[in-house]
């Protein structure tokens, strides 16, 4: 499906509900990925939503274009079929149709070491036409289609 690399696995957590996750490098900063993202099987809860209007989109792709930023695309994953079956299932209906619904992406705050001051945004877009118009100039369009088929998130990771 996706012929790029795997930089995080982990839990995706929305309220009472979660999905295991693994994420594809797309563009930006590896180097953001290290600092920004804990390690492996931990997880990342979603605490707010960011409507998905025109001003608020226009303020994370100016984030994108004046500061670090990396973008990933967060697929299921599962240790078999049955558990990658019951993780897709997961992630469509209680994070991709949540948002949907909601008309909303969601953000957790990556907070620095021993502080309450967040250092990075992780900004979670559900398939919409933000999320299909940035990746459409960093994916294959075969990699397009394959996503169209199966769940995905859209990944944005800003510097506070």
């Amino acid at each position: 499906m996706l012929n790029k690399p795997i930089v995080w696995q982990g839990m995706l957590a929305l309220k009472n509900d979660s999905a295991t996750v693994q994420m594809h490098y797309v563009s930006g900063s590896d180097a953001l990925i290290k600092a920004s993202l804990p390690d492996n099987m931990t997880t990342l809860r979603i605490a707010q939503r960011m409507r998905l209007e025109p001003n608020q989109l226009e303020q994370v792709t100016k984030r994108m274009a004046e500061s670090e930023y990396t973008m990933l695309l967060a697929v299921p994953s599962g240790h078999d079929h049955v558990g990658l079956m019951t993780q897709s299932h997961n992630l469509q209906m209680y994070f991709i149709q949540y948002l949907q619904q909601k008309q909303a992406a969601g953000i957790v705050n990556i907070f620095q070491p021993n502080t309450n001051q967040a250092a990075y945004v992780v900004h979670i877009f559900p398939p919409c036409e933000f999320s299909l118009g940035s990746l459409r100039s960093k994916l294959s369009p075969e990699a397009l289609h394959s996503l169209t088929d199966g769940g995905y998130l859209l990944i944005i990771i800003t510097t506070c």
